[in-house]
């Protein structure tokens, strides 16, 4: 349907606003609750580095060749990320929690290992096929260790 071609343009949107739980531009909301000021400008001066570069290439490149090159690839990486983070993150029998209820175990538990095949899991480095692995023990087990941690 041609909701799906939305998609890609709604996960530059969640990215930017965050809506519910803070934005990765706009800096609020509990996704940035306790860290630092020091992160936060790290993350601003990230972003402004990540729009400059694409205003600069925009300019050198001119809207067609930009569109080919930066946005085409751009719009497919997004369709993929997001639909690979509805799937891991949801499944038939899934439970939803509230504020009050929530705890990162639970949460953590309630993801979806998926196998999309030898080469694509090897190439996102198994955070698919690892993806429960990666919320348990995110501070302790690199990308390229999730298959054996799995």
């Amino acid at each position: 349907t041609t909701r799906m071609l939305f998609l890609p343009v709604l996960y530059f949107v969640y990215l930017f606003t965050g809506i519910p739980d803070g934005g990765h531009v706009i800096f609020y909301g509990r996704l940035w609750e306790g860290h630092s000021m020091k992160e936060k400008i790290d993350a601003a001066k990230s972003v402004v580095v990540s729009c400059a570069t694409a205003g600069l290439l925009w300019s050198n490149m001119g809207t067609a060749d930009f569109a080919v090159v930066c946005m085409g690839p751009w719009v497919v990486l997004s369709f993929w990320l997001f639909m690979v983070t509805y799937l891991q993150h949801h499944s038939e029998d899934g439970k939803l929690y509230t504020d009050d209820t929530f705890t990162f175990e639970k949460g953590a538990f309630e993801t979806v290992d998926r196998d999309y095949g030898k080469w694509v899991n090897r190439m996102s480095h198994h955070m698919m096929d690892g993806h429960v692995i990666h919320h348990l023990f995110f501070t302790k087990v690199p990308h390229y260790r999730l298959e054996a941690a799995t």
